[in-house]
């Protein structure tokens, strides 16, 4: 109950004032990752000055105000101590409410013994998983450029599924280009076909983005048509239940509802919390803003592990000031936008551009 407090207590504050200190982090563990797949270049990153288990310990021992981490990649399972990772992560984080991490579910077993241990072992209150799956079999291993990682992923999908309870959830996660605009309703049917019951609330449905500092594709020109896109994204929630309770089913519906809105006019609809009230770490321990703004903050091992006094450091009030200004490139993925989001709760706080 402290912890969810906690969080609520910083969502409140952030739509009162700036916060001072970021509650939500995306790290990137690794960039290492089995597939090739044709929005993202991220394989291709070296991964010799990744930081060790002993950085993360002290990173995580060093700043202990975060309610909310997302772990990504790469494949965060590439990492032999991922599981390591996590439980350096819980030890080190008393205010720590939700962790989240996207997997490609190409390691099964070592995925799902992973998550039985994270929720047997550590004091977690929420985890929540992502499983990609951009479309019917053919298509998704095409993407991915990955034979047989269809399979794989439902697999991992589905036994995942049998772990479900209060403290644990796992979703589909389709991430919207023009290869797969056509293929969602493919992508449901197939999966269906093996699982049985599968509904709209069960796929996180995000967009597609250029990214040269993180994604490294700034030759990807497969960003959809805004128009078909936005029909997508209705249709799919259309097809939600309208939980109204239900604070993921909340985000999901606005980050949706918005989406179109941003597909259309290039720009983010609401003031992003980007160096403010969340924060990027890369796999060398460089803090940026987010996933998408190539300006950095500072690096972690140039300060001692220490994110206290990066975040004071005189690049970081510059860097706030170009969000907040709009003089990032702008982007609408679930790691920005959930905080951006849950920020601008109160009415009139929309930016206009």
């Amino acid at each position: 109950m402290r912890r969810i407090t906690k969080l609520a207590y910083r969502v409140v504050r952030s739509n009162l004032a700036e916060l001072t200190y970021p509650y939500r982090l995306t790290f990137a563990v690794t960039s290492r990752c089995q597939a090739r797949c044709i929005m993202c270049n991220i394989w291709q990153k070296p991964v010799e000055n990744e930081l060790s288990l002993e950085e993360i310990d002290r990173i995580f021992s060093r700043y202990t105000r975060f309610s909310w981490i997302n772990l990504t990649g790469g494949e965060p399972f590439m990492r032999d101590d991922f599981t390591d990772i996590v439980r350096v992560i819980a030890r080190r984080s008393p205010d720590l409410y939700l962790l989240n991490f996207p997997t490609n579910g190409y390691l099964t077993d070592l995925i799902v013994t992973a998550v039985r241990e994270i929720l047997d072992r550590m004091a977690i209150p929420r985890l929540m998983v992502t499983v990609s799956l951009d479309g019917p079999p053919e298509l998704h291993d095409r993407i991915r450029n990955l034979p047989g990682s269809w399979d794989r992923a439902l697999a991992t999908f589905q036994q995942l599924r049998e772990l479900r309870s209060r403290r644990f959830a796992v979703f589909l996660g389709y991430t919207v280009q023009s290869a797969n605009l056509q293929a969602f309703d493919d992508m449901m049917a197939a999966a269906r076909s093996r699982l049985g019951d599968l509904s709209a609330d069960d796929v996180h449905v995000n967009l597609a983005h250029v990214s040269g500092h993180y994604y490294a594709n700034s030759g990807f020109t497969g960003i959809p048509d805004p128009e078909e896109a936005g029909r997508l994204l209705d249709r799919v929630s259309a097809a939600r239940k309208q939980r109204l309770f239900d604070p993921v089913a909340f985000l999901e519906r606005n980050y949706q509802r918005m989406a179109r809105s941003y597909r259309r006019s290039g720009f983010v609809p609401l003031t992003c919390q980007a160096a403010a009230a969340s924060c990027f770490i890369d796999p060398e321990g460089t803090v940026f803003p987010c996933s998408g703004f190539a300006a950095p903050i500072g690096s972690l091992r140039e300060n001692d592990c220490d994110l206290y006094r990066v975040w004071h450091g005189p690049a970081r009030c510059t860097v706030r000031n170009a969000v907040r200004d709009g003089a990032c490139p702008g982007c609408w993925t679930p790691c920005e936008a959930y905080q951006t989001i849950l920020a601008n709760l109160l009415p009139g706080r929309s930016r206009h551009q």
